[in-house]
Order: structure tokens, then C-alpha cells, then sequence
């Protein structure tokens, strides 16, 4: 599920000519807590409510804020999944989603991310755990999950780390995916050159919860 698919185009943005008094309105009016701001169609960061409410010149422009945009945002071809930790971290109501050339896509709402991981079983237990050797000149986050949904698979929680191992001096991308065909899935990644380093399957009942992640992790990452 890319971030692309579940854009909301409902909601403001602002331009740096904008006032901080206008953006305040804004914010009140729509029940934001941030905006984005555009440089014709180009984002180039966040103001939020606080940023706002505290301006060195509440009579200025948003313009004052350069240098000190808060830069938190999405990329359109990421996994929706991927916006959780962000939501939470940023406490953002809706997150700025942009293409590869920083250009303005849309927002994704969090209410948009909550329906749609209840609605299609997040915590359900089918699936497994995929340890991949992740090239970064070779492999692409979005390039996995178009393959993964391919084959009828959402990615449920996603995991970046860089191993101290001598012989493994690529970062390791460690995946927990709900589907029912994982066997057909490792099958069709590895179709794709990408590199399964390990992989667990759960059970067809078995329910799948954060402390029980975490020791699968450490299966995985012994």
C-alpha cells in the first residue's frame, strides 16, 4: 500500500508570502496542527502550530522560518505502513507527501492510515518475517512492496539496521508481512534479486504481538 494511494487533497498548504497570523487561521479553521509550505509547487519544509504561536515576529511572513523548517515527510512511493513512527514522533495530524524531486503530492491523513489497517486485519497473524541483505544501489523499499503486493501481502512493520559483521557491510531490512501466500512471496523476491538473508513463517492462527516481534527480531538478529 503506497503513500500515493491514500493522498487526502482536501487540506491547505502555504507560500511563503503567507503571514503567520493567515497560517494561524488556517491551522484553526481546518483542526491542523501544522502546514505544509510550497515554493511554487516545490515543499520545502513544515511550520506547525507551535512554530507559529511562538514566531520572533508574529506580524511577518512565514518566510522567517527559513533555515528552520520542521522537514518531517513522506516520499510517494513509500509504504503507507512506514508513516506510523512519523505520525507518532511528529504528533501530526497529516504528513506531507512529495515525489523523488521534493515536488508536492498531497497530504496523508492519519485517519486515512488508522482505517486502513483496521480494515484489512493489521494484527492478523498470517505471514512471516523477511531478512533482507539490502543493497542500496540495487533495492528500493518501493520496488519490495509493489512485489509484496503483488502477491497479496501488506507490510506491517518495517525495520532498518546496519550490522557490526565484518562480512556484512550492507544494512540489513527486516520486514513483517501479513499475507497467505509467503512461500510464493520469498519466492517471487528472490525472482526479483533480492537478497533473503533469513525468513520466519507464522502459523495460519497464530497472532502476532508487539513483544512476540521482538523476539522473532532477535531471532532473526542473533
Amino acid at each position: 500500500m503506497l503513500a500515493l494511494a491514500h493522498l487526502s487533497y482536501d487540506f491547505p498548504t502555504a507560500n511563503l508570502n503567507d503571514s503567520v497570523q493567515k497560517a494561524l487561521k488556517i491551522l484553526h479553521a481546518q483542526e491542523m496542527n501544522a502546514i505544509a509550505v510550497l515554493d511554487g509547487k516545490k515543499w520545502i519544509g513544515n511550520v506547525s502550530e507551535d512554530m507559529l504561536m511562538n514566531a520572533p515576529h508574529p506580524d511577518g511572513k512565514i518566510s522567517q522560518f527559513e533555515g528552520s523548517w520542521n522537514p518531517v515527510h513522506m516520499e510517494a512511493e513509500e509504504d503507507m505502513l512506514a508513516s506510523l513512527p512519523l505520525f507518532e514522533e511528529s504528533g501530526f495530524r497529516l504528513l506531507p507527501v512529495v515525489n523523488e524531486e521534493s515536488t508536492w503530492q498531497g497530504y496523508l491523513a492519519w485517519e486515512s492510515v488508522a482505517k486502513t489497517t483496521f480494515f484489512t486485519g493489521f494484527n492478523a497473524g498470517n505471514g512471516g518475517i523477511i531478512r533482507i541483505l539490502f543493497h542500496p544501489q540495487h533495492d528500493s523499499l518501493s520496488s519490495i512492496a509493489r512485489i509484496i503486493e503483488e502477491n497479496k501481502g501488506m507490510i506491517t512493520r518495517s525495520y532498518m539496521t546496519k550490522m557490526d559483521r565484518p562480512e556484512h557491510s550492507r544494512p540489513e531490512l527486516i520486514l513483517q508481512v501479513q499475507t497467505e501466500q509467503f512461500p510464493a512471496l520469498i519466492k517471487s523476491l528472490e525472482r526479483h534479486d533480492v537478497q533473503i538473508e533469513k525468513a520466519f513463517m507464522f502459523g495460519s492462527t497464530e497472532f502476532v504481538d508487539q513483544s512476540r516481534f521482538d523476539l522473532l527480531l532477535k531471532y532473526l538478529n542473533p
